[in-house]
């Protein structure tokens, strides 16, 4: 079957939704037309809210500290490798099995454009201008060139992810977004205000990187204006993808769109990503598979993580063995687990797991006050109440801290053990085997 994976870069999944009034600005008729025709994920997350370790798992099907990938760098506990160049990466795997593949756009794991090492046929490099004609070329000389072979193309939209240029009053490389009167930018959202007991090590992450966010001085009709240009932005890629979907026919083509990760929209006074809150983890992720009915799942899936597993079911053929996850379109486990690392430079460094299980969302940073954080998902979608400062909701904790530290355990996310908050049920020995080398 022919698979077209679009990919739009910092897309959060509530800009897909029409739910909260304060969300009622994005404008995304060419995403809603996919919508109305695909398998719609609405609780899909990143396994890292950040491009080049979310980008190295998507292509591998690995989660990034088994990849050694924990930063935009590369950077993490073990040497960091190619994740485009193995024989069991997606654009090799898949070439392997029959198809032609080609990439178009954004790759960003690591190197910022594809190259045929990565195993695929790099037909537009990184950069939105051009994306679109140079897939229409390539499927209208592939039909002259190569029509008995299916194909996996793959088109990486960097929009709206320029938002993090407009924060810092840059030039935006695909054009300046026109500003609108204030009166006329979207409210708000309720969950803008930092919330009580929230951990206190993202406050400092903001402050130690001014430049990077560029939101200290935002007053609220700042922030009002962000949301309105990330409004705008989304709509610039919405276009672009339409243009994109008129290419090809969803009767014969299964269309895959993701994204790596989100951004904070405000939420928590937040911009951009890395952070653990939902804006920043959760990602749209609709797959349309001609012949299939619309659906839409409300359970937790590894959007970005199972993204190998997925396109392996759609085409039919077989699945990289030893990978964590299976296919969205299988039954899933019961727990999702994101991880983050700020990447700073200032010490102690920053970094953080949660776990979504159900409705509910455990959350722990290495270090800070109020750094553990448990939701109600259902009840507080916008992360205002911290449960874990509450005994009503201990028995709740100790469970989820008992997921999370099992969850290390088997995946070996050894470099963390040492931040978790150990529930009772761990091994009596279990502290002292974590500290056998102490720091």
């Amino acid at each position: 079957m022919n698979i077209l994976l679009i990919m739009a870069d910092q897309f959060s999944a509530h800009a897909l939704e029409r739910s909260r009034s304060t969300d009622a600005h994005f404008n995304t008729p060419h995403l809603d037309r996919l919508v109305a025709n695909s398998t719609y994920f609405s609780q899909a997350y990143t396994p890292f809210p950040l491009c080049v370790p979310a980008r190295s798992s998507m292509v591998t099907g690995k989660y990034p500290h088994q990849l050694g990938i924990m930063s935009n760098s590369g950077a993490g506990a073990a040497p960091a490798v190619e994740p485009g160049h193995g024989p069991e990466s997606l654009g090799h795997w898949f070439t392997e099995a029959g198809y032609d593949c080609a990439y178009a756009g954004k790759w960003h794991a690591l190197q910022a454009s594809a190259t045929e090492a990565d195993g695929f046929a790099p037909i537009h490099p990184f950069g939105d201008d051009g994306l679109v004609e140079a897939c229409h070329e390539w499927l209208a000389n592939r039909s002259v060139r190569d029509g008995e072979r299916p194909f996996l193309l793959v088109a990486s939209f960097d929009d709206p992810h320029t938002i993090c240029e407009y924060a810092r009053s840059q030039p935006l490389p695909y054009g300046n977004v026109p500003e609108v009167p204030i009166g006329a930018a979207p409210p708000l959202p309720a969950n803008f205000p930092p919330a009580p007991y929230a951990p206190s090590a993202l406050a400092s992450e903001a402050d130690a990187s001014p430049k990077v966010y560029g939101t200290r001085d935002y007053t609220a009709d700042d922030w009002r204006a962000y949301r309105a240009a990330y409004g705008t932005l989304v709509a610039r890629v919405d276009e672009r993808i339409g243009r994109l979907l008129d290419a090809v026919d969803l009767a014969e083509t299964a269309v895959v769109f993701v994204s790596d990760h989100g951004d904070g929209d405000a939420s928590h006074g937040w911009n951009q990503k890395t952070a653990l809150y939902q804006e920043c983890i959760r990602v749209p992720l609709l797959v349309h598979v001609p012949g299939q009915s619309p659906a839409k799942v409300d359970t937790p899936v590894d959007g970005v993580l199972a993204l190998m597993p997925t396109l392996c079911q759609v085409a039919g053929i077989a699945t990289p063995a030893s990978l964590p996850c299976r296919s969205v379109l299988e039954a899933q486990p019961e727990t999702v687990v994101v991880a983050t690392l700020f990447d700073s430079g200032s010490k102690p460094q920053t970094t953080g797991r949660a776990l979504i299980k159900g409705q509910h969302k455990y959350t722990v940073y290495s270090w800070g006050k109020h750094r553990e954080q448990l939701h109600d998902l259902h009840d507080d979608p916008g992360e205002q109440r911290n449960l874990a400062v509450e005994d009503s909701s201990a028995a709740l904790l100790e469970e989820m801290r008992g997921e999370l530290y099992r969850w290390a355990v088997t995946h070996s996310d050894t470099s963390f053990l040492k931040k978790l908050v150990l529930p009772v049920s761990a091994p009596a020995q279990a502290h002292s085997g974590i500290f056998t080398v102490p720091y």
